[in-house]
């Protein structure tokens, strides 16, 4: 574990997770915030949290030239470069819990792989809960992979991304593809997926404590968050184990070969156990690698060395 590491995991316990409201208080639209997302920037924030917003989401120099298109109607961000290959690409889905995030807020993240791989990657913005529940995001990510499909890529030379909730996604989408006869993409990477909806994950009990941000130290309070996440914004009414919302309960056959990164030290780490097992037990690929007391989707906080390493893995399992 860096000293850099050490310095931002305090960084996000003193100033993020000791200062979220209570779980009854919670809105969406704190997440929102906290991801400075366009249009919902925090003007109360302290010095400390506007700082480390700015150094995570502020766009930083890259070669890799960013581009808004559109998918269809899906509104897009692609990062391209022309060392890149022409006849393959990443399909990325941003994580943010259903309810926020976008392609901005996940950008130099997205330049780093795109960079690293050698790949052009488009990011869709995908519709957000509560304002589009269950299944707007799924249809829109399984629309924006066939918009690709008819752009000239072949299914084998499309590879599926995601982190946190872009994970489930990436998880679902492949399952829905399965479902409707669509080809498949070759290969899968998940970042610290959020697999389990229902908030009776292991790691929510084991690990509330240890997580830096995304959780509440008394475990209780966690899962009634995640609940609330759950049944109030992102899938009311819904069976949380219809395997479209939670792919934990899914069974995997003929998975596209997977790559898997999470720390041991965050609420979702026994999502990744789970959904490692499940696609080993069908005889999947699938490769999972557990990162040492590191905060949820750290790949994303670029300044760390655990974050370039866990970007070199990635552009290596693309790769081979």
């Amino acid at each position: 574990m860096s000293i850099r590491a050490k310095i931002l995991i305090y960084i996000l316990k003193k100033y993020i997770k000791k200062v979220q409201p209570p779980v009854e208080e919670r809105s969406y639209l704190e997440a929102r915030k906290m991801m400075s997302q366009k249009g919902y920037e925090n003007t109360e924030n302290s010095i400390v949290n506007t700082s480390l917003q700015k150094f995570i989401f502020n766009k930083k120099f890259s070669k890799v030239l960013t581009d808004e298109i559109y998918l269809e109607n899906i509104r897009t961000l692609s990062f391209d470069h022309e060392e890149f290959s022409n006849d393959k690409c990443i399909l990325y889905f941003h994580g943010g819990g259903y309810i926020a995030g976008s392609p901005e807020t996940h950008q130099n993240l997205l330049s780093s792989i795109a960079e690293k791989s050698k790949l052009k990657v488009y990011a869709i913005d995908y519709s957000l809960a509560p304002e589009n529940p269950f299944p707007c995001a799924l249809n829109d990510a399984v629309e924006s992979y066939k918009c690709l499909l008819r752009m000239g890529y072949k299914s084998q030379n499309i590879f599926i991304g995601g982190d946190s909730a872009g994970g489930n996604l990436s998880i679902v989408t492949i399952l829905k593809l399965q479902e409707i006869n669509e080809p498949l993409p070759s290969k899968v990477f998940l970042l610290s997926p959020w697999a389990d909806l229902t908030g009776e994950g292991s790691s929510i009990r084991e690990n509330s404590l240890s997580d830096p941000y995304l959780s509440y130290d008394d475990w209780l309070n966690t899962a009634k968050s995640m609940k609330k996440t759950v049944e109030e914004w992102y899938a009311p009414s819904q069976d949380c184990r219809n395997p479209l919302i939670s792919p934990v309960f899914a069974e995997f056959k003929n998975f596209p070969k997977t790559l898997i990164q999470v720390s041991n030290i965050e609420i979702l780490f026994s999502d990744s156990i789970e959904i490692s097992k499940s696609l080993k037990q069908n005889n999947n690929g699938v490769k999972l690698s557990i990162y040492k007391n590191l905060p949820h989707v750290w790949q994303i906080f670029g300044f760390l060395p655990e974050s370039k390493n866990a970007i070199k893995e990635i552009s290596n399992f693309l790769k081979n």
